[in-house]
């Protein structure tokens, strides 16, 4: 009987042991690397999805702040302030920057920092992007936005762009998910570790590939058009702004790069072309994670845009 008593009690004391460890590992996961609070993304009537408004995430030592309209940027009224000069970026991962950058460090934020010295005047930065979006969704948002009586508005693109038709909800890939976890371990597993070990694939963003498509390069170019109407019945300036996968530079690259500067000529739209900021560092020094950019990567296209913007955009 006294064996039998002292096996029980050993083995409440493995389950207490095993309970702590797993409630001690929940614990670190979530509150230390931020994992169960991914960003989350939201259907949308009008562009398939968005980045859900009003979410506060810092997750792996990175913090990502989305404002009521979904953007990632600081909170704005939706009438520009008498006396400040509004900029809207537009884009996809790259202009979103991905939850491996911080907010501060993103191009879209070098711009807002260093822009008021160069205008001499009060800046908003405004940055309405999304992991994948095609051109099709980003031109779908601003037609049902609106521009926020934006000055400038910088369409962001890269040479995956021109042929990649719009982006649904269910193409996005595994990483945009629209609900958290229940536990930081089980998206540990589910979506770190499962993946490795069973070698599954994840679905990946369109826009990273180059694959000829006439049609869509057609509606794409098209899309463009209708974007550059409608910023200029709001009242702004629309600015296209190429920036090429670094690993695509420079063959693959070259045929979207001339079809936008054909686009830019032809309809008078300023045209920032960033593909000799981008060859002229290596690709590990500027990019993470494949194509998208580093802090590093950031800081080099933010100095770009703001080095153009007298001779460019503001000549």
């Amino acid at each position: 009987m006294g064996r039998r008593k002292g096996g029980w009690r050993l083995a409440g004391r493995v389950l207490l042991t095993l309970v702590m460890l797993l409630v001690a590992t929940e614990a670190l996961l979530r509150f230390g690397l931020g994992l169960g609070n991914p960003v989350l993304i939201a259907p949308d009537a009008a562009c398939s999805y968005i980045t859900k408004p009003n979410q506060n995430v810092f997750r792996f030592f990175v913090h990502t702040y989305i404002n009521r309209y979904g953007m990632r940027s600081e909170d704005i009224s939706p009438e520009r302030p008498a006396g400040v000069e509004r900029v809207l970026f537009v884009g996809d991962s790259i202009t979103y920057g991905t939850t491996h950058v911080d907010q501060q460090k993103l191009f879209t934020q070098i711009v807002q920092q260093r822009l008021p010295s160069i205008v001499h005047s009060p800046v908003q930065v405004l940055n309405a992007s999304a992991d994948a979006w095609a051109i099709d969704n980003e031109w779908s948002w601003v037609r049902s936005r609106g521009i926020f009586q934006s000055n400038f508005v910088l369409l962001v693109v890269n040479d995956g762009d021109l042929t990649q038709p719009r982006a649904t909800i269910t193409q996005v890939g595994d990483a945009l998910p629209q609900a958290k976890p229940a536990t930081a371990i089980g998206e540990l597993y589910t979506r770190f570790i499962a993946p490795r070990v069973l070698h599954i694939t994840p679905r990946s963003d369109a826009g990273d590939e180059v694959i000829p498509d006439d049609t869509a390069m057609r509606e794409n170019l098209r899309d463009l058009v209708q974007f550059h109407e409608l910023v200029a019945s709001q009242g702004g300036r629309m600015v296209l702004v190429y920036l090429p996968f670094r690993d695509d530079l420079p063959a693959v690259a070259a045929p979207a790069q001339t079809a936008f500067r054909s686009w830019s000529a032809a309809n008078n739209v300023p045209m920032i072309d960033l593909t000799n900021t981008l060859a002229a560092h290596p690709l590990s020094q500027i990019c993470i994670l494949g194509s998208h950019l580093s802090a590093e990567g950031n800081a080099f296209v933010g100095q770009a845009i703001l080095k153009a913007w007298s001779s460019v955009i503001q000549p």
